[in-house]
């Protein structure tokens, strides 16, 4: 069975969610009311485009098979704001887009409906759909000055993604204050992300119970050892669980935690 067809027979339980990895920071997330968000989804291959940066995954979704309830961009980074799927996942006139200042700047300037686009800035907090979200810092330096990190709460469960983000004591406050259930962060170390060892860190200081590492193995230049994260939680964060998820895996979060 393909994702697409995967995404929509899948019908969580009350209390449950089905957390879909796409690849890079890319996920997509489906609560027991059949509520889907999607959050920096790189479908194509627009990097390579702009940058020359090669996809070394496949891709496994088509942007015309997802339709969210809810687009999450962390920032306007095209491996997180995929200036060539947007358009198409926002063609359905249902989806909200939510992002950073830049990214909803740049998602205006593609044209698309400023009605269903939510700029949002580091404390500010917003029900959509029913479902809590908040913006947190993100620590991407002046690759990216507005980019955030997203706490989402929604059957019971706080899930943090952090976004592309340096390790640092504003960092480390926030995360701690949000009071994760799972954190799901890079660990690829380049361009202002956390390595390995600062992701371990980071799982640890905010108290999360599961750690879901991302950004790795999508394109050469952006490295990611999961290994070297697996080391660096048993040094420290012995008592967070850590998921791995191959491209396209589900897992379920149940009551706070991946089953």
């Amino acid at each position: 069975m393909d994702l697409a067809c995967r995404i929509c027979s899948i019908h969580p339980k009350d209390g449950e969610i089905a957390l879909f990895w796409l690849g890079q920071a890319g996920f997509v997330i489906k609560d027991g009311e059949g509520r889907l968000i999607a959050v920096d989804p790189y479908l194509t291959d627009c990097v390579e485009r702009a940058f020359g940066f090669k996809r070394m995954i496949p891709k496994i979704i088509a942007p015309y098979e997802l339709e969210p309830d809810i687009l999450i961009a962390t920032h306007d980074h095209l491996d997180h704001l995929d200036a060539d799927a947007v358009p198409i996942l926002m063609a359905n006139g249902k989806t909200r887009l939510i992002g950073s200042v830049t990214a909803v700047n740049k998602c205006l300037d593609m044209g698309l409906d400023k009605n269903r686009l939510i700029a949002m800035k580091p404390g500010d907090q917003g029900n959509f759909c029913g479902i809590a979200v908040e913006a947190l810092p993100a620590d991407h330096g002046e690759l990216a000055p507005d980019a955030l990190g997203i706490l989402l709460t929604l059957e019971g469960t706080r899930i943090y993604f952090t976004g592309d983000t340096a390790y640092g004591p504003e960092i480390v406050k926030a995360g701690e204050q949000s009071k994760p259930d799972v954190i799901i962060l890079p660990i690829n170390g380049e361009y202002g992300n956390l390595n390995s060892e600062e992701a371990a860190l980071l799982a640890r200081d905010v108290g999360a119970k599961t750690a879901v590492p991302c950004h790795f193995w999508t394109f050469m230049e952006h490295r990611g050892d999961p290994q070297e994260f697996a080391a660096a939680m048993k040094r420290h964060a012995p008592g967070c669980g850590v998921k791995f998820l191959c491209q396209g895996e589900m897992a379920v979060i149940k009551k706070g935690g991946l089953k």
